[in-house]
């Protein structure tokens, strides 16, 4: 990666990085941020500032610093934690109610795109695909993507598509006192056509398909935690009777990163 398009992307990062270290802060410790939301919403967004915080803040730095002495692993879950906040910090910018860190989501929202679309223009320019040996297992990734978004399309889909034909409101929107659901919007515009495209270009050995992937592994990986933490914190605040679902989210994580493991360690030797 030219040491100026690395530079851009170190300088965003350590803004991005700011932002999303208050707004996480903010979310946790100070009962304002979170005081017009329903108390379900405030406990799911205390679990995900958590994991934000303890987790997404320092696998940005050491993969930052890793990638910056030429990391091809640490380059390609790079651009996986940058995507998970750009797609969290849409959903805090529009599903949350306007409060004192909206700006700071605004930015964090912002420094997060320009740093993926730099990361991704960059890298898309390189040969990536020679970075791995034929032994990657791109037939068994690609299904596994499918299967994903085919799950997460029905489970939006069963709570849209009676709503559209009854001409009601879907709970996940009137429980929340939203507009729409932010999630419903990122998953069935792009997130999980994103992952139906990886699976395809994988397929077929594209050279894009060698970028998506690990970056769609990551993202899953670190947004199931999430998922599964925001359910335990319901839990935890006394709102929610049963976690059990935070253990498919887990069992999820774990799937995923067995496939980024499998897929990962196919990196041949930056010297070769």
């Amino acid at each position: 990666m030219p040491t100026n398009q690395l530079r851009i992307i170190t300088v965003l990062t350590i803004i991005m990085l700011v932002f999303l270290s208050v707004a996480s802060f903010f979310g946790i410790f100070v009962d304002i941020t979170y005081a017009r939301e329903t108390a379900s919403m405030a406990a799911q967004g205390i679990g995900q500032d958590l994991v934000d915080l303890f987790i997404v803040v320092p696998a940005l730095i050491i993969t930052l610093i890793f990638m910056r002495r030429n990391s091809r692993i640490a380059t390609l879950i790079f651009g996986g934690l940058v995507f998970y906040v750009f797609y969290s910090f849409i959903i805090y910018s529009l599903g949350v109610h306007f409060n004192q860190m909206f700006l700071i989501y605004c930015f964090t929202l912002g420094t997060s795109l320009y740093v993926f679309l730099i990361y991704f223009y960059r890298l898309s320019r390189m040969d990536i695909k020679g970075w791995f040996n034929e032994k990657t297992p791109n037939l068994g990734l690609a299904i596994f993507f499918i299967i994903v978004a085919a799950l997460f399309y029905m489970l939006w889909l069963r709570d849209v598509i009676p709503a559209i034909i009854e001409n009601k409101i879907p709970e996940s929107v009137s429980d929340y006192d939203l507009l729409v659901n932010p999630v419903h919007v990122i998953d069935i515009s792009f997130a999980l056509p994103g992952l139906i495209i990886a699976a395809i270009l994988l397929y077929r050995r594209n050279k894009l398909g060698y970028i998506l992937a690990p970056i769609g592994l990551v993202f899953m990986i670190i947004l199931t935690i999430a998922l599964a933490a925001m359910i335990i914190m319901t839990k935890i605040k006394g709102i929610a009777e049963d976690a059990s679902i935070a253990v498919i989210f887990i069992i999820l994580s774990a799937v995923s990163v067995i496939f980024l493991w499998l897929f990962l360690r196919n990196i041949k030797a930056s010297s070769e």
